[in-house]
């Protein structure tokens, strides 16, 4: 376990509240029964845990925790316990915090430098390109149940950035013949509106009608978001997240959300625990793979000299995660007969064929690749990624080969519309991806508890076994490559080729929902 002295100073701004991540223990005994939840081959999937339990199965002794907190009292720093395993230490102007390593795993302070996978605004990819709105994607993924009535879903937004209007909310359902329904679940404080949660937001309700979307906001990081989230009574069934770093500059140079001596390989791993947390609890997180390709935001000029080619973004590299990636339609000189109000008014795509995203065809890259660091390869992507190694699909000459590969599917990502301030805009990015499969699983948890069965949690395991059961059940897309990013393109030495089946460009592939719905129908069992 993580394990160092902390014997610096440093300052934080007045009122932020500080996250002290205390020592967990017994960490082999928690991945072990998330891996039994959430295999569906094991007897114990579906049988997900409460927080007390997760909680207590992880606790540090509480003795040393009220010994620490009684340390910074006797300092005026006042600190409150979160769970059991962190402490939240409000106005603070200074902190020390001398010799604590058998307790204290790191701290974290609000970052403002990590960034949103940027939306962008669209641009034709050819003749007949339009929107993908809300009956184009029922069509184009087979969406056959296509309204919920017990499932919620969550856009999940950092930094005090995010901000949501239920006007335009509304606007864009009955644009798309859907039945009005506001976000009345906003967790923090709602900005004025902002493109990125509007695009999140708008995509989930669109897909997933009547589902109970939320939005998250705060101040925080990875890291202190998911110990609110995680010990809050209630929470929803999955959360979508649309932003992410370079895994290697997760903590770069003590900056961001990570001061002192601290690693991004140690931040990293203490993040991926309360993924594992989440998927315990039966919560699904979808995450955007990001949008400068392989080598990432950090090497958008493609450099050999002092940058790394390949650069894998976190949390999209999770192995606790479900990455989606992003495509968008091929336009075909063909017309449907759209039936909505947002397709007769402003036009919707033609065709049914999917490629990457890519700058030169979107002006952009969608993400993937391995991770690094401690983000090792599960059994259950095993043989999909061991396939992709061993064909002749391009790839640069050094990477993670033992690592997890990522993203695991992919949606769309290019002209999605969104409606800001009454106006509707074409937009992209993986950010637009996310939140559309994170709807998806919504729209399957639904079929599921009305089936009597649970959630589906960490989804990974079954969209793999799903692939291994019957091909068809993802649209397979062996055409592209990831080694452009949002400036210009490169060559394979900065990213990967496509392949069929899995690949680390667009993963499985995009969903075939009707078909994934039959598969859990023969496959899961009912609660007992």
């Amino acid at each position: 376990m993580l394990r160092f002295i902390i014997s610096f100073l440093f300052l934080v701004t007045a009122n932020a509240d500080l996250f002290v991540a205390l020592k967990q223990y017994n960490t082999d005994i928690l991945l072990q029964a998330f891996h039994d939840v959430s295999d569906p081959t094991s007897p114990h999937y579906g049988q997900y845990w409460s927080q007390d339990k997760i909680n207590n199965l992880v606790s540090p002794p509480q003795k040393q925790v009220d010994d620490l907190i009684s340390h910074f009292k006797i300092r005026d720093v006042d600190c409150e316990q979160i769970g059991t395993d962190a402490l939240v230490c409000k106005q603070l102007n200074l902190l020390c915090l001398p010799n604590y390593n058998k307790l204290v795993d790191f701290i974290e302070v609000p970052a403002n430098r990590l960034e949103h996978l940027h939306i962008k605004q669209s641009h034709s990819v050819g003749d007949g390109d339009g929107y993908v709105a809300r009956e184009v994607l029922l069509q184009l993924y087979n969406i056959t149940y296509n309204s919920v009535s017990n499932s919620s879903v969550c856009a999940v937004e950092y930094q005090n950035v995010g901000g949501i209007s239920n006007s335009d909310l509304e606007i864009q359902q009955k644009l798309n013949n859907q039945k009005t329904k506001p976000i009345v679940h906003i967790v923090g404080t709602n900005q004025s509106p902002m493109m990125e949660a509007q695009l999140d937001v708008q995509m989930m309700s669109q897909v997933a009608d009547n589902a109970d979307v939320w939005m998250w906001s705060g101040d925080q990081w990875l890291y202190s978001f998911a110990v609110k989230f995680l010990n809050q009574t209630t929470v929803p069934d999955v959360l979508s997240m649309s932003w992410g770093w370079s895994a290697r500059q997760q903590c770069d140079s003590g900056l961001g959300p990570c001061p002192g001596n601290m690693s991004s390989s140690q931040y990293l791993h203490r993040v991926n625990m309360e993924y594992v947390k989440m998927g315990l609890r039966g919560v699904t997180v979808t995450v955007s793979s990001g949008d400068a390709g392989a080598p990432g935001r950090t090497n958008e000029d493609c450099s050999l000299s002092g940058a790394d080619p390949v650069n894998p973004a976190f949390p999209g590299s999770s192995p606790y995660v479900t990455s989606v990636s992003a495509t968008y339609v091929v336009p075909q000189q063909t017309t449907n007969s759209w039936k909505s109000n947002l397709c007769q008014q402003y036009g919707c795509v033609d065709g049914n064929a999917e490629l990457p995203c890519n700058f030169n065809a979107t002006g952009w890259t969608t993400g993937g690749g391995f991770a690094i660091f401690n983000e090792t390869r599960t059994s259950w992507q095993k043989n999909a990624v061991l396939q992709y190694l061993n064909s002749s699909a391009k790839k640069p000459k050094h990477f993670q080969r033992n690592g997890r590969g990522y993203p695991d599917v992919a949606a769309i990502g290019h002209n999605c519309p969104t409606i800001m301030d009454g106006q509707i805009m074409p937009v992209d990015g993986t950010s637009c991806s996310s939140p559309i499969f994170a709807a998806i699983i919504a729209l399957l948890n639904d079929h599921q508890k009305n089936n009597g069965k649970p959630n589906l949690g960490f989804v990974n395991p079954v969209l793999y076994q799903m692939w291994a059961d019957n091909k068809n059940i993802f649209h397979d897309i062996t055409k592209g490559n990831n080694w452009c990013t949002e400036m210009q393109c490169c060559n394979n030495t900065f990213g990967y080729e496509s392949a069929v089946g899995w690949d680390p460009v667009t993963g499985l592939g995009t969903p075939n929902f009707g078909l994934m719905m039959e598969w859990l129908d023969q496959n899961t069992m009912r609660q007992k």
